[in-house]
C-alpha cells in the first residue's frame, strides 16, 4: 500500500514522502496511529500543502529541541554506589537512573530512550553521556559516580580560590605557609644557598664568659 508519511520513520522514510509499505503495517500501525495517511487521489492533491505544514512543524520542533539542549548541555548528576578496589561497581547506573536524576535535580522531563548509551555505566569516575533531543541536536550530560564511602572533594576552582585567599600563618607559630609557586621558588632558592652540613656560627664572647 502507498502511504504519505506524516512523521519520520527510521528505515521507512521521511515525513512528506510517499512510500510503499506492507498492507498489514499500514493498516495496523501507520494509519491508526496517525503517522501516515493513505496516498489516495484526495490526499495526493493536498500533498504539497501537507509538505509545507510538515516543514514548518520540523522547524518549530528543532528550535524547541535546541532551546532544551542549551539548558541541558553540560549539566552534571552524581551517584554513590558500592564498588570494588578496582573501581568496578557491584551494580550499574542505567539510562533510567540518569533520566530520573536529571528530572529530580533540574526539573527536565527526560526520555531515557534518547540517551546514546550502549550499556549501563559500571565504573566509578566522571562519564559523559550524549542525549539526542532531535536529529543533529544532542546535549552532553555529565555523570559522576562515586564509590560509597569515598570523600567528596569540592571542585578544583573552589580549592584554588580557597588557597588564594589564605594569608601566611602568624610568625609566632614558628611555621609559615607559602601560597603559590613564587613563594615556593624563593624558599627553595634560599635553601640551596645554605649548605645542609654548615655549622651554625659560635658566639665567641659567650664562650669566654663561661671560662
Amino acid at each position: 500500500m502507498k502511504v504519505i508519511l506524516l512523521e519520520d520513520i527510521v528505515g521507512t522514510g521521511s515525513a512528506g514522502e510517499v512510500v510503499e509499505v506492507a498492507n498489514g503495517f499500514a493498516r495496523n500501525k501507520l494509519l491508526p496511529s496517525g503517522i501516515a495517511i493513505e496516498a489516495n487521489k484526495t490526499n495526493m492533491k493536498t500533498l504539497e500543502h501537507r509538505r509545507a505544514k510538515i516543514a514548518a512543524k520540523k522547524t518549530a520542533d528543532k528550535e524547541m529541541a535546541q532551546s532544551l539542549c542549551d539548558q541541558l548541555d553540560g549539566k552534571q548528576v552524581e551517584f554513590t554506589a558500592k564498588a570494588g578496589d578496582a573501581g568496578k561497581l557491584f551494580g550499574s547506573v542505567t539510562a533510567h537512573d540518569i533520566a530520573d536524576a536529571v528530572t529530580q535535580e533540574f526539573g527536565f522531563e527526560i526520555d531515557r530512550r534518547k540517551f546514546l548509551l550502549d550499556s549501563p555505566l559500571k565504573e566509578v569516575g566522571l562519564h559523559e553521556v550524549k542525549y539526542r533531543i532531535y536529529p543533529e541536536v544532542e546535549a552532553v550530560i555529565k555523570v559522576n559516580i562515586l564509590a560509597d564511602g569515598a570523600p567528596v572533594l569540592p571542585p578544583v576552582e573552589e580549592l584554588k580560590d580557597t588557597y588564594a585567599d589564605e594569608a601566611l600563618e602568624d610568625e609566632s607559630d614558628g611555621e609559615f605557609y607559602y601560597g603559590g609557586e613564587e613563594e615556593k621558588a624563593d624558599i627553595e632558592a634560599a635553601a640551596e644557598e645554605t649548605p645542609a652540613d654548615e655549622e651554625p656560627p659560635v658566639d665567641e664572647a659567650s664562650d669566654e664568659d663561661d671560662e
